[in-house]
């Protein structure tokens, strides 16, 4: 019963989220005023610049404070104002219904007919990485305010504190004699997570006693935090248009609570090392200072909250059997903090829900293609789930390929594998590749788009460079914006000719675009890895079973992949296809070198993986392209418009 009522309230969140508010002509929404803002940082008109990326903060924080009010105060008006108790169904609409107009009411009351849903995804993304100080920063220092702009630069820093372009404008700032230590302090920030950083530095200084004083008044603000994460996930979502009721219901309760799922890590993503998950954190770290402080009995209950929150962590698991061993500790102390038993409900609940969903949807279209439902909240990605023995493919040895794909050779559907793929030659000449290495080199950032700096093997150094990034680079100045031109060039030119080549009927979106390199380390004796496992595009392998399923973390909206290369000189980092799900071993080889692509279906027909560099630096273009105008990547439109100096809207 609980868990039918559960589905019911996430239902209703999920019907909230579906709604529309229009968009009436003589409203600015928060993003049109993000867009003017870059218009005017392109055109050097710096108070304007101001004037703008101020005004949109303002209306984003309290469009944020609205909907919070909003969520909270309606999350419960539903179900008390029920009018029929009799057929589920209609008692399933009623709640929608009075919920739905309690938001649409409260809205109106504090934001009028402001049109939350018709702010695009991606803009609400840079706002919420506070993107826009970013720019009032560099507005502010060419307007001579010296202190605002150090202001602003503290503000981004704070919540994007692994940007070397931000440290760097911080030790300018630092240096000027009149720059205060108070000129110097961001002007928002997070109690949890200010909290939490001076408990770890308590906790390396041996201050047991100051150290959990600030870890559980860390952990209650930590408390308010997931609870106003968990109410904006109730807001617009992503979901497919042209769907049926149950379809749509079903997706947007996937996004609804994947996000809400997602929250207790998200509020830990400033921690520089992420290998932890943030919630567990908490009792690891006050476990070791209860224990050292002889307070056995919080020891034993922050160990016991942890290993329920992380009940695959072999720490977790040692500590355990640790307290165990100790005087006067029996089974019955091993108790869950209660103040965390509604927290372990909830996540143990939302991992049911989950997979209820994915089961919902299995039945509505014979098969899951939720793009955000999560299976477990112990799931990784596909890389982490194959089986080690399929990553060890002999290094530098071309035994095991059957075959090299040949440029200007399409594979398709007719070919009866039900596989398209191609390779095409002469994409960039040597001039471009040149340039592309050139901004590679200057640009790119060691383990960008992962939570680690060397994703895929230990052996390699990873670096990244998204389109977005290596556009807002151009626009401050710290790259020709020639090179960028070009990159946003070549990506689209390798989008064209993945469509024309295969032929395709309808229009092809670009997903994600990352130019990537790696670059062998020296300790390359006796490796056995490779550079990139063996994996699909759209889907999650199961190593035992050979099946791979279309579930989240993948990205199963992705239909097109393409590798465009940048050089060959290097050893090593050759691109194969498997043979199949079953048999990972290369079946096809595709050499590497200045201007060629290697583009295919994004399916589990086309496994593919990288053999390991093991000497030199190996960079190319990657490229994920989408049928789903829905999943389309916006970088690529606001990264052109804003080298070109015009609104991207």
């Amino acid at each position: 019963m609980r868990l039918a009522l559960g589905l019911v309230s996430l239902l209703v969140s999920a019907a909230s989220a579906l709604q529309g508010l229009g968009n009436p002509d003589n409203l600015i929404t928060y993003d049109e005023q993000y867009a003017d803002g870059l218009t005017a940082y392109s055109g050097q008109k710096y108070a304007d610049t101001i004037t703008y990326f101020n005004r949109a903060m303002q209306d984003y924080n309290q469009l944020a404070e609205a909907r919070l009010k909003c969520y909270a105060k309606c999350r419960r008006s539903a179900e008390q104002t029920l009018e029929y108790s009799g057929d589920t169904e209609l008692v399933f609409f009623d709640v929608i219904i009075h919920r739905s107009a309690c938001i649409e009411k409260c809205k109106e009351d504090f934001v009028g007919a402001y049109p939350i849903s018709a702010v695009p995804y991606s803009i609400a993304d840079l706002m919420e990485k506070k993107e826009a100080y970013n720019y009032l920063q560099m507005a502010y220092y060419h307007e001579g305010d010296i202190k605002k702009a150090a202001k602003t630069a503290a503000t981004y820093n704070y919540y994007n504190p692994y940007s070397m372009h931000t440290k760097a404008n911080m030790k300018f700032y630092e240096g000027r004699s009149t720059i205060t230590k108070e000129d110097l302090q961001p002007l928002e920030t997070q109690v949890y997570r200010d909290l939490y950083i001076n408990g770890q530095e308590l906790y390396f200084a041996q201050n047991w006693k100051d150290m959990i004083e600030h870890f559980e008044s860390s952990l209650q603000a930590f408390h308010t935090a997931l609870q106003e994460c968990r109410l904006l996930c109730e807001g617009p979502q992503k979901h497919r248009n042209g769907q049926s009721l149950s379809r749509a219901m079903i997706s947007s309760l996937a996004a609804v609570l994947n996000c809400q799922h997602n929250c207790a890590e998200k509020l830990g993503s400033f921690r520089q090392d992420k290998g932890e998950p943030f919630l567990g954190s908490y009792f690891h770290y006050m476990q070791y200072g209860y224990f050292n402080l002889n307070q056995s009995v919080a020891a034993v209950e922050a160990s016991a909250t942890q290993a329920r929150l992380e009940p695959n962590s072999e720490v977790a698991k040692r500590n355990g059997v640790f307290y165990r061993q100790q005087k006067g500790v029996t089974r019955n102390d091993f108790n869950v903090r209660k103040d965390m038993l509604p927290v372990v409900e909830r996540l143990k609940f939302e991992d049911k829900m989950l997979h209820v969903i994915d089961l919902m949807s299995n039945e509505v279209e014979g098969e899951s293609e939720i793009a955000q439902a999560k299976a477990s909240s112990e799931a990784g990605n596909d890389e982490q789930l194959l089986q080690e023995d399929f990553n060890m493919f002999p290094v530098g040895s071309n035994e095991a390929l059957e075959e090299e794909l040949k440029p200007n050779v399409v594979e398709g559907p007719r070919d009866g594998s039900g596989r398209e793929r191609l390779v095409v030659d002469d994409m960039l000449t040597e001039k471009e590749c040149s340039l592309l290495l050139e901004l590679a080199t200057k640009m790119g950032k060691e383990g960008d788009g992962y939570p680690q700096k060397s994703p895929h093997t230990k052996h390699e150094k990873f670096e990244g460079l998204n389109i977005l990034d290596a556009a807002k680079a151009a626009l401050m100045g710290d790259v020709n914006m020639t090179l960028v031109k070009l990159y946003l060039k070549a990506s689209k030119k390798a989008k064209d000719v993945v469509a024309e080549k295969f032929q395709l009927k309808q229009p092809l979106y670009f997903s994600f675009t990352h130019m990537v390199c790696r670059t062998a380390k020296d300790d390359q004796d006796n490796r056995t890895d490779l550079s990139h496992p063996v994996h699909s595009d759209n889907c999650i392998l199961d190593a035992i079973t050979g099946e791979c399923h279309k579930m989240q973390p993948a990205y199963t909206w992705r239909d097109y992949s393409a590798i465009l290369y940048l050089n060959s000189d290097f050893e090593g980092g050759q691109f194969f296809f498997a043979h199949s799900t079953q048999n990972l071993t290369p079946e096809h080889l595709v050499s590497a070198h200045c201007g060629r692509m290697v583009g295919f279906s994004a399916g589990k027909e086309n496994m593919h993986g990288v053999t390991a560099v093991t000497k030199g630096k190996r960079c190319a273009v990657a490229l994920w392209f989408t049928l789903d105008p829905d999943h389309q990547e916006t970088s690529y439109d606001v990264a052109e418009s804003m080298l070109s100096g015009g609104s991207y809207l």
